[in-house]
């Protein structure tokens, strides 16, 4: 009787662990079938935006995709294709290229909201396959964003814009021109990183674009739109997240003129050039101090000004705390030489002439994996990485660890001390 129960036992207990898995697999059919029918008959670009898609658990990196890989790695199952992800392909929501294919990744589970987890399959679709037409993937950091009159004028632009975006199309044309004006004063301000924000709109602005317009509900696109403009100031970080708002800004305006604007772009295109030409409107020019205040007025400036002087003053305090932190206390250097990376773009900090703070972070390359869960890492110009090193680091063989970070060596790399404060990463 005992080994009927325990057969029994055994037999459900199996049972319901393999619907459990065939549930996921199917979840995650339905929602490859979401993505399908999204970019189906779609005239946004001249390319198939649907294709190689994958998902993927980062604990277990347990992945369901809509096709095989060469490797056979995945393994039929139902309706998709299951298995682990090699240790060495960076998990982010990104595009990356693994086993002779580029594939469109996303973190599993999905989002629950399905107009968010469709917007995120096409903008990811976007960067899979917008080298091939003609769209490199760029990504610079506009370090100008993180300062308290690049972050002001970039919100007045917004406003603008969303005043712009509630009128008829033929009464838009002075509401578009004092947003090109924020704009240019912005430029003024910043002339040495300004050209930044029209090659990252040309990337993750023109993906978020396809992300709206093929992911949303047309009927609610506006109303999307509304409330990105009317949040972005509450945003931690705008040094990579502004494209993400400016470009389906100012992309969906220029489809309210022709659904097909995006037919005609290409790495050189610029939305102030194409907002000028779709709604016959001229670049402004260099404004008066006195006429910038007296627009700033129509736009909620002195509340948006208050605002960011608040913010400014702790941003000061905590510029201030990473300095001491990477230049006056002891750190790990290593210099990246073929680096994969995944960070959440909406918690990046501009150190100006250091780099870019990271909170949280993980990084691949040939001395091993980094992966970064608090206190932060620096980077700068992608090029070299460093890591504060006061508090309890650990060097276990190839297992390096310190407060905050823990580094997976890879063979034939160690860390050597130079000096009381300085620790770095050689062969």
């Amino acid at each position: 009787m005992k080994k009927i129960i325990m057969v029994f036992i055994y037999l459900s207990v199996g049972t319901c662990y393999g619907q459990a898995i065939d549930s996921a697999s199917r979840q995650a059919d339905s929602y490859f079938k979401e993505a399908a029918a999204a970019a189906r008959n779609q005239h946004v670009w001249n390319a198939q935006i649907y294709g190689p898609m994958f998902f993927v658990d980062p604990k277990s990196r347990l992945t369901y995709a809509n096709m095989p890989d060469s490797a056979g790695i995945l393994k039929p199952d139902g309706p998709v294709y299951k298995g682990i992800l090699p240790e060495e392909v960076i998990i982010a929501n990104t595009a990356v290229h693994w086993e002779g294919r580029m594939w469109s990744v996303m973190l599993w589970p999905m989002l629950k909201d399905h107009d968010e987890r469709v917007n995120l399959m096409m903008h990811e679709s976007f960067h899979r396959m917008q080298a091939k037409i003609g769209l490199p993937e760029l990504s610079p950091t506009i370090e100008h964003m993180s300062s308290m009159y690049g972050r002001i004028y970039f919100l007045l632009e917004l406003k603008a814009l969303e005043a712009a975006l509630s009128k008829p199309l033929d009464q838009r044309s002075v509401d578009l021109t004092n947003a090109l004006i924020f704009r240019q004063k912005r430029h003024e301000l910043f002339p040495g990183t300004f050209k930044n924000e029209r090659i990252l709109e040309m990337s993750e602005g023109l993906a978020e674009y396809t992300g709206v317009i093929l992911g949303r509900p047309k009927g609610s696109i506006r109303q999307h739109l509304y409330h990105q403009i009317d949040t972005a100031g509450q945003r931690k970080s705008l040094i990579r997240s502004c494209a993400i708002i400016t470009g389906p800004v100012y992309g969906y305006l220029l489809y309210e003129k022709n659904p097909r604007w995006t037919l005609k772009v290409d790495s050189n295109s610029d939305f102030p050039l194409l907002i000028a030409e779709y709604y016959h409107i001229g670049l402004p020019k260099h404004e008066s101090d006195i006429m910038i205040a007296r627009l700033e007025k129509e736009y909620n400036g002195d509340a948006i000004i208050r605002s960011e002087k608040i913010k400014e003053e702790h941003r000061l305090q905590i510029v201030k705390q990473y300095i001491e932190l990477f230049t006056q206390q002891p750190v790990l250097t290593i210099t990246l030489q073929k680096m994969g990376i995944s960070f959440n773009p909406n918690t990046l900090f501009d150190l100006s002439d250091y780099g870019t703070v990271y909170p949280t972070a993980e990084v691949k390359d040939t001395w091993g994996t980094l992966s970064v869960t608090a206190n932060g890492m620096l980077m700068k110009d992608w090029k070299i990485i460093t890591l504060p090193a006061s508090e309890g680091l650990n060097i276990n063989n190839r297992m390096i660890e310190c407060n905050g970070w823990k580094i997976n060596l890879n063979d034939g790399w160690k860390v050597s001390k130079v000096d009381a404060l300085h620790y770095i990463l050689t062969k």
